[in-house]
């Protein structure tokens, strides 16, 4: 297994996703103009200065596939901003129309290539701006179409010019209105997201404190009482095993104290199998560990530390508990066959779950008849473990069967 953090790509905003969409489709519908323009851009050659057409239709029809091919790794700021710039671009050129027709009138079925395409540059204007000075723009855009017309064919139809100019700001107004509208709603999107978000954060803040609690109480019953009963057990303070269990008890007290600055959010699959094996070693040295399958994904601290304290727990129940009891009369050497119990602990590993399971074949006991105030597996296994999501745990045991204790995880 490799040692290697996990990358998690970052969410896009609905907002985003909605202009990556309309500027995504903004680039068809260009090269659809511009193949219905075509003919138009061949035969107004001739009205304007020379090269004005190929600068002039490369930046209108070549901008928005370039918008296009660049949404997708731009952020929402940038890619606004290049929507902006383009409507700016397109404004120019149909302003610069004026100062380089030079050989009009144009003959009357001809009109300005640039006054047909406004929609191309009214919704970058929405996309990029407020609303308000997106339908400033659209206003303005479709005003002055009106003095092209006039220009290009002599004034020889006011009126006709008009109303094209009327017909423009209707169509362009449902472009505009449609763009708004979507932008609004992937922006309310985003908002409930954020709120949501924050309202999971503080499930997850309130879920803490109840593991918190839970570690707490595994811990007391691990560690604090049993110093306490090896205490009172040893017959002196002195005693150098009581002062050792003390010694681990008040080191753990001040690791879950500095839980939250000292332990990371996540920790890798090799970092467990370490972990397990010293406990086990420590605990239980004749006992054999066993892993099989494979892990690449970091595993949450908090389900790694709660796994590894439940093992801890399950192999001390097994030393204390799982040795038959004997008769008195027992000879020594009958004594010693009699009591060894055999231990395994076997870890599992896969890329969506985590399993141990920790047996002896000792004399097991019945689950119901377990007293209420024994707190080891109520609270130091199942109870540690029940309060994290995704995992659980479960006890099985026969009288003279030995007992298994399984704790797993999955994402």
């Amino acid at each position: 297994m490799t040692d290697r953090a996990a990358d998690a790509p970052a969410a896009a905003s609905a907002e985003l996703g909605v202009v990556r969409v309309i500027t995504a489709v903004l680039a068809a519908t260009t090269v659809l103009f511009f193949a219905l323009t075509l003919s138009a851009l061949v035969e107004q050659y001739r009205f304007v200065m020379p090269y004005w057409q190929v600068i002039a239709a490369s930046a209108i029809f070549g901008l928005p596939l370039m918008l296009a091919a660049a949404a997708p790794w731009c952020t929402l700021r940038a890619l606004r901003f290049l929507h902006g710039t383009y409507a700016v671009i397109f404004a120019l050129v149909v302003l610069s129309w004026f100062l380089v027709f030079t050989d009009g009138p144009m003959p009357t079925p001809l009109e300005p290539w640039t006054v047909g395409i406004t929609a191309l540059s009214t919704v970058p204007a929405a996309l990029a701006w407020r609303p308000a000075a997106a339908w400033v723009y659209l206003v303005a855009s479709s005003v002055v179409i009106a003095p092209t017309r006039i220009i290009a064919d002599g004034a020889a139809d006011v009126s006709l010019a008009a109303q094209f100019t009327i017909f423009t700001v209707t169509i362009c107004a449902v472009f505009t209105a449609a763009t708004i509208v979507a932008m609004s709603a992937g922006r309310q999107v985003d908002i409930a997201t954020a709120a949501a978000r924050t309202s999971s954060m503080r499930a997850a803040a309130l879920t803490a404190q109840v593991e918190e609690q839970a570690q707490l109480d595994a811990l007391v019953h691990d560690e604090v009482i049993g110093t306490i009963f090896a205490a009172a057990g040893a017959g002196r303070s002195d005693s150098s095993t009581t002062r050792v269990q003390a010694e681990r008890t008040l080191t753990r007290l001040s690791e879950l104290r500095d839980a939250a600055a000292d332990i990371p959010a996540i920790i890798q699959p090799n970092k467990l199998i370490a972990s397990l094996t010293a406990v086990v070693t420590e605990i239980a040295d004749a006992t054999a560990l066993t892993v099989t399958g494979e892990r690449q994904a970091p595993i949450p601290a908090a389900i790694a530390s709660a796994v590894i304290e439940a093992t801890s727990e399950a192999l001390r129940n097994s030393r204390r508990h799982a040795a038959p009891d004997l008769a008195p009369d027992t000879a020594p050497g009958a004594a010693l066959k009699a009591t060894r119990v055999e231990r395994a602990v076997f870890l599992h590993l896969s890329p969506e779950r985590v399993e141990i399971s920790v047996r002896d074949d000792g004399r097991g006991f019945d689950l119901d008849s377990v007293p209420a105030n024994r707190l080891g597996i109520a609270v130091s296994i199942l109870g540690r473990i029940d309060v994290l999501p995704g995992a659980h745990a479960s006890v099985w045991s026969r009288p003279g069967q030995g007992t298994r204790v399984s704790i797993g995880w999955h994402e």
